[in-house]
């Protein structure tokens, strides 16, 4: 009933935001379309989220395609690139070195890197960049995002994995709490896990999964 009611409006949404852009003749008018298009974004997200704690609660855990046919780093780009459109005036540094296929769910791990960064920027101090760093070492796969800030608190460190746990960022950018929770799921379901470590000059999310071959 929630991916139904909740997904088509937004896709209608979508659609109309795309053909008023075709037809915007001001600057403004743009920027309120981008705005329209940034908030859809964000629903998706939201929905995404609640939909797979549902199927995590309901024993079904987070689903998997995997395909090492098809490369990862482009998906990998893709999600930092939209980031980066959707945080005006934030920098993000990518740095990817995967040079052997990855047998994992594409579309998972994106979604991972998503809320990994999401987290950053809305964590981590504004006037400072996020980095994220990819690359296959030994027989593994290891995706890192970090950011400079103010270090998670020690009590806040035992429940970042849990859902709806949303720490002390801005209320108006809480989301749900269900980013990390979600992370760690899509981690846990390769077989990998998240972890995290957090000082005074940078905290660090980091995801490591086995290369395992195409047929496991």
């Amino acid at each position: 009933m929630l991916g139904h009611d909740l997904r088509n409006p937004r896709a209608s949404i979508s659609a109309g935001a795309r053909i008023l852009d075709r037809t915007a003749q001001t600057e403004k008018e743009h920027q309120v379309i981008a705005m329209m298009q940034t908030t859809v974004m964000r629903m998706a997200g939201l929905i995404d989220d609640v939909l797979d704690l549902a199927r995590g609660r309901l024993g079904g855990g987070i689903g998997l395609n995997r395909d090492q046919g098809k490369p990862l780093e482009p998906v990998l780009v893709g999600v930092v690139d939209e980031l980066r459109l959707a945080s005006p005036g934030r920098v993000i540094h990518a740095d990817f070195k995967i040079d052997r296929p990855v047998n994992c769910d594409r579309s998972r791990l994106g979604q991972l890197l998503s809320n990994l960064v999401g987290n950053a920027l809305t964590h981590g101090a504004s006037s400072k960049p996020v980095f994220v760093h990819g690359e296959t070492r030994g027989e593994s796969f290891e995706l890192w995002v970090s950011n400079a800030g103010q270090p998670i608190p020690e009590a806040a460190m035992e429940k970042l994995f849990e859902p709806f746990f949303r720490g002390k960022a801005h209320a108006s950018r809480q989301g749900l709490g269900l980013g990390l929770y979600i992370a760690s799921q899509i981690a846990k379901a390769h077989g990998g896990a998240l972890t995290v470590s957090s000082t005074t000059d940078e905290t660090r999310f980091t995801f490591t999964m086995p290369l395992l071959p195409a047929e496991s």
